[in-house]
């Protein structure tokens, strides 16, 4: 069977497990009037925030319009559109500057995982990336195996770029990732991730000036090696 875990949120719902049948279920806040399938209590979820419905052997995410957003494994999704779960892979609700207000945790017992992880949002094996440990729980990160203090933003950054690792990240992913909030991508300019990059940069290449391990791809993006 497949089932969500709260990892984080609210004293209520932490640890709450939450089984997903082969239908849809609605996940949302609890109000007047309105009472979701999965209620998670959060004033920064939405009534009716998300879905997960059960098609063709697939457990598929559609972010529902919420007011503040949902993402998979850190990166923010778009609205009424299509992701495919698989196991193990986090889900956040209610994206701030500081991450998700809650996470679940998608799970499939060994009967139902798929034998094959196919789609886009799951993420490269990071331990490709020899130099770079990532501690996501206290959000601190050891490069060379000394810890470097970080921004939120570069930390935002380099937790992409690390999921990622050995792949393109466009820009478009870069600002859902780095700039949550923010409703139109197009108001953050090329300049302000350069800029963003070129500090990172600064930490973590052993001569920045020469980058060896976050590498500019021109016209599509960066990547982590």
């Amino acid at each position: 069977m497949a089932f969500l875990l709260v990892e984080k949120g609210n004293s209520e719902d932490l640890g709450k497990v939450f089984p997903l049948p082969r239908n849809t279920v609605i996940i949302g806040r609890t109000a007047r009037g309105n009472r979701p399938d999965i209620a998670i209590n959060d004033d920064y979820i939405s009534r009716r925030h998300a879905e997960i419905c059960y098609r063709e052997g697939d457990f598929l995410l559609h972010d529902l319009g919420s007011t503040n957003k949902t993402s998979l494994d850190g990166v923010v999704v778009e609205p009424n559109k299509s992701y495919t779960l698989v196991n193990d892979v986090v889900i956040g609700l209610g994206i701030t500057l500081s991450g998700p207000r809650v996470v679940l945790r998608f799970k499939e017992s060994d009967e139902t995982k798929k034998s094959v992880a196919v789609p886009a949002i799951v993420y490269s094996n990071s331990g490709a990336v020899p130099w770079l440990n990532i501690d996501e729980g206290k959000q601190e990160i050891l490069v060379d195996e000394m810890p470097v203090p970080l921004s939120k933003k570069e930390y935002f950054l380099i937790l992409l770029l690390y999921r990622k690792a050995g792949r393109v990240c466009s820009r478009d992913e870069i600002i859902a990732a780095v700039w949550p909030d923010v409703q139109d991508g197009s108001i953050i300019s090329t300049a302000a991730i350069d800029q963003l990059v070129h500090r990172l940069r600064q930490k973590v290449e052993p001569d920045p000036a020469r980058p060896s391990r976050i590498i500019s791809k021109k016209a599509f993006g960066y990547m982590l090696v």
